[in-house]
């Protein structure tokens, strides 16, 4: 298991990472992600693991109904930026509770997923 300040700085590294921010639909994109980065970390918590089913439309390495585990870094009304050491990967994780999480296909940058 990585360190709780192995995986925040992981977090900290990949916050620069913005190629996969949909952006199109907004007049500033460069407002959009830092208002997108100061509300991810806003939602920052203490890591801590956390397993999701994989639902429709899954990912191409983890089919539906497959489990999807990881460090919850960051979550807010429902969604949940989780990260996977073994994968190297952000995903995002919808649901209410820790113990009933979906994945839904999102992954990529913590800000791509965050603003999923």
């Amino acid at each position: 298991m990585p360190s709780k300040s192995e995986l925040r700085s992981i977090l900290r590294q990949a916050l620069s990472q913005s190629a996969d921010v949909v952006t199109a639909h907004v007049p500033d994109a460069d407002s959009y992600i830092a208002n997108a980065r100061a509300s991810l970390l806003a939602a920052e918590c203490e890591p801590f693991e956390v397993s999701a089913v994989v639902m429709p439309p899954a990912f191409p390495d983890h089919p539906e109904g497959d489990t999807v585990d990881g460090y919850c870094l960051a979550r807010r009304a429902g969604y949940w930026l989780v990260y996977s050491p073994g994968e190297r990967r952000f995903y995002c994780f919808w649901g209410s509770e820790a113990t009933n999480l979906g994945a839904h296909g999102v992954y990529g940058s913590p800000l791509a997923c965050w603003l999923a």
